[in-house]
């Protein structure tokens, strides 16, 4: 084990590599950045720490849990730890040590997931709460206050009014969405936003029920969503070739995972955890069955939703 004891975190990023050389790419950049972690937790280089925290986890734990990272990064870096073990053939015991400490840590994740789920249907008991809570955080997005909002976050916040603050459909209506001026740039094979002066609306040509309803158009009727898309295209949004949803990496539009990750840290921020365009839909939906004012109003509802007429019937039975 001595041998390792100098090697830096390039060293053992390549041995890791070496050792398991199957895994995927991601897998092996997870394991060098565990590595930089490590050194940033004890402030010098792994080749300074000489391996020593090995041998002292519940020092390390101390350090990971007083720093930012999340629950996450934690149990990432501990299952990279032990990776490391491995590597270097450190004794039984001393794995065994920290591999208790990730079945702890991974037990304390599992039951603060479940404490998350109970407060996720909490909220969703009452759309009414969510549109609220909504209102009174959007000013700061649409307000000129001086408030400086970094580029992300706006558009976390984007994303999360078009499924609160207008009917929320499904993610994939908004994948590849293209930003157009009037309709003589609308065409059958892609979904767009049109903003003239009739009013802003959205044009669904691609979505799940897409071959069985047709083109579908939603206007945007709330001036609070309008404002929020004037401010994105003209502030924030300047280097997205005319999709209205982007990733900052590298301008392209984003997939469909990557909104529903700016959606989770959206509604984290507002709600206190993370909630699905699923969670939300399904809030919605109990909300239009709640106040039951038509049963017809309910299927047109549900069209622009994207369900079919017998998840309607199931749901209002």
């Amino acid at each position: 084990m001595d041998y390792f004891k100098n090697k830096s975190v390039l060293d053992l990023s390549k041995l890791h590599d070496m050792a398991f050389f199957s895994t995927s790419k991601a897998t092996k950049t997870t394991f060098y950045q565990s590595m930089r972690r490590i050194e940033k937790l004890y402030n010098k280089p792994l080749e300074g720490i000489q391996l020593s925290f090995i041998d002292n986890p519940q020092e390390f734990i101390e350090k990971i849990e007083d720093s930012k990272y999340s629950k996450n990064t934690e149990l990432t870096t501990i299952t990279n730890i032990l990776k490391l073990l491995k590597m270097i053939d450190a004794p039984l015991i001393t794995y065994n040590k920290w591999l208790t400490i990730l079945k702890e840590k991974t037990a304390e994740r599992t039951k603060k997931d479940d404490s998350i789920l109970k407060q996720k249907l909490k909220v969703l008991m009452n759309w009414t709460d969510i549109k609220e809570s909504i209102n009174k955080n959007i000013h700061t997005y649409i307000d000129d206050k001086g408030v400086q909002i970094d580029l992300d976050t706006f558009q976390n916040f984007l994303i999360l009014a078009l499924f609160t603050i207008q009917i929320p459909v499904r993610i994939s209506n908004y994948v590849n969405m293209k930003v157009v001026e009037d309709d003589t740039y609308v065409d059958d094979k892609s979904n767009f936003l049109v903003i003239d002066d009739n009013g802003y609306k959205f044009v669904f040509n691609k979505y799940r029920t897409s071959h069985i309803v047709g083109k579908k158009v939603l206007f945007i009727t709330e001036p609070s969503l309008q404002y929020l898309i004037d401010k994105w295209l003209a502030k924030y949004n300047r280097e997205s070739n005319n999709f209205l949803i982007i990733s900052q990496k590298n301008k392209r539009p984003m997939n469909g995972k990557e909104i529903a990750r700016s959606l989770d840290d959206a509604t984290e921020d507002i709600f206190g955890s993370p909630l699905t365009v699923d969670n939300l839909r399904a809030s919605y939906m109990k909300h239009i069955a709640d106040l039951d004012p038509n049963f017809q109003d309910k299927l047109d509802i549900a069209n622009i939703l994207g369900y079919s007429t017998t998840d309607v019937l199931d749901k209002h039975n």
